[in-house]
């Protein structure tokens, strides 16, 4: 539970974390009539000029106790660093209490994302109460972020949930329920889909007893701006079909639908924003089993472009899943820039490990803007070079028009989404993100990132959006 403050003397049975950078910030403890003691062994703390925790014991009726965190900005962590590693470790009743207003976003977005929790199949459950104290001045501003930060949860909380609570069809009823304010829902089941000829989305579901689900979310504030088009895929559970994943990993496989929870968060995000373009998204929700009727190694099959795809491998789907929907969007819709989201590749890790996403393809202006948010933000992108080569590359089957791995091309990052630029039917500018290890933290937690699932692109393509003129 989340409470907005003004006064620390409205405060009962907690524990007060407050942030500090200078002996001058001590004036806003006043009130709480500190012992000398305390705050000479404050003052010394902040002398050192290193950054430090100091857990006092007060055990007053507002405060068991007092957390002073020092952050000394000459360090080499940054305030985020510093934060994560103390917040995370503190009691479940807190209040938080920042030197000035430019730190509480850090402050408020650190407690909360670095001591998240899922807790929904817990018999018993240890729920944080947390109070900010907040100056009137910055409560909307404040009262934002919180937004955000609860998208952020939403998009952990679902990837968490199992694939038998959480298949397509339980997806799309939950976006269907969701009250958009400014969101247009629609939905394509199964039938549709088969009817509308997407054979490579249609081929690579078809042997589940899970039906899929096309859900296109459109917010249109002005049919003449420039429209932007999300795609992710949403496989609830991913078996590898045929060439099966290895029985180390198939327990993470619940987890290959975090692409399209994180766009319905995003969406979510910015249901009540302003914008200056408009965006549609689409999740691709499906989930394959292994059956003896699957689709099959050197099975050849039509996509929706009508260009047919040789499968090389069969757990290259969410390649064939959003090819198809990236040619139905571009033919159905009058689009300027179309972003696509990548699946885990290696590349990716073994260059960048789990700190950096790649960025890649022929939008120049949106990368750009990508690479500066990086600059003066948390989440970060590097742009990959890209040419026609790769594009020439995944035209090398000689029984079809593409295939949809090359065994030979070990630049995996670029091919895939070369691959998928053969499905563009028109002029649209194409981005393609490779976010999965940084978004799928499974290495260690560090700042706004917890361990697994953490937030990756939910802020970072919200924001941009929201700025794009």
């Amino acid at each position: 539970m989340i409470k907005l403050k003004t006064n620390l003397s409205d405060i009962k049975a907690s524990n007060l974390v407050f942030l500090i950078e200078k002996k001058s910030d001590l004036k806003l403890l006043d009130s709480l009539k500190l012992d000398e003691k305390i705050i000479n062994k404050v003052e010394k703390t902040i002398k050192l000029e290193e950054n430090s925790c100091i857990d006092l014991f007060l055990w007053d009726n507002k405060f068991e106790s007092l957390f002073i965190i020092y952050f000394n900005k000459s360090n080499s962590k940054t305030l985020i660093e510093f934060l994560w590693e103390k917040l995370s470790k503190l009691p479940n009743e807190l209040t938080l209490l920042s030197n000035n207003d430019n730190n509480i976003d850090d402050l408020i977005s650190t407690t909360l994302l670095s001591r998240y929790k899922f807790n929904k199949y817990k018999s018993e459950k240890k729920e944080d109460n947390i109070n900010i104290i907040i100056n009137k001045n910055i409560e909307k501003l404040v009262k934002n972020r919180l937004e955000t930060i609860e998208n952020i949860i939403l998009a952990r909380d679902l990837w968490e949930t199992p694939s038998s609570d959480l298949y397509p069809e339980e997806f799309a009823k939950l976006i269907k329920k969701t009250k958009f304010k400014n969101i247009k829902v629609k939905i394509l089941d199964s039938k549709q889909i088969e009817k509308k000829g997407l054979h490579l989305l249609h081929n690579v579901w078809k042997w589940s007893s899970k039906k899929p689900y096309m859900v296109i979310l459109e917010k249109i504030t002005d049919k003449k701006m420039s429209t932007i088009w999300l795609v992710w895929k949403g496989i609830t559970f991913d078996t590898g079909w045929i060439q099966v994943k290895p029985g180390d990993h198939m327990y993470e496989m619940k987890w290959d639908m975090c692409w399209a929870a994180w766009v319905f968060a995003t969406m979510k995000e910015l249901d009540k924003k302003d914008l200056n373009v408009n965006v549609v998204a689409c999740l691709v929700l499906a989930e394959n089993h292994i059956s003896w009727d699957a689709y099959k190694p050197s099975d050849i099959i039509k996509s929706y472009s009508w260009k047919t795809v040789d499968i090389i491998h069969t757990d290259a789907e969410w390649r064939l899943v959003l090819a198809d929907w990236i040619s139905y969007m571009s033919k159905n819709y009058k689009l300027d820039k179309i972003i696509s989201m990548a699946t885990l590749t290696w590349a990716v890790m073994m260059a960048l490990w789990y700190r950096y996403a790649w960025i890649m393809w022929d939008d120049k202006e949106l990368i750009k803007d990508f690479i500066n948010y990086s600059k003066k933000n948390f989440e970060k992108y590097v742009e990959l070079p890209y040419d026609n080569y790769f594009i020439e590359k995944t035209r090398d089957s000689q029984v079809a028009d593409l295939e949809n791995l090359n065994r030979w091309v070990h630049a995996w990052s670029s091919m895939w989404a070369a691959f998928l630029s053969n499905f563009i039917l028109n002029s649209e500018k194409y981005t393609h993100l490779d976010i999965a290890w940084p978004a799928i933290n499974s290495f260690e937690p560090y700042g706004l990132m917890n361990k697994w699932m953490t937030w990756f692109w939910v802020d970072s393509l919200s924001k941009i959006l929201i700025n794009l003129k």
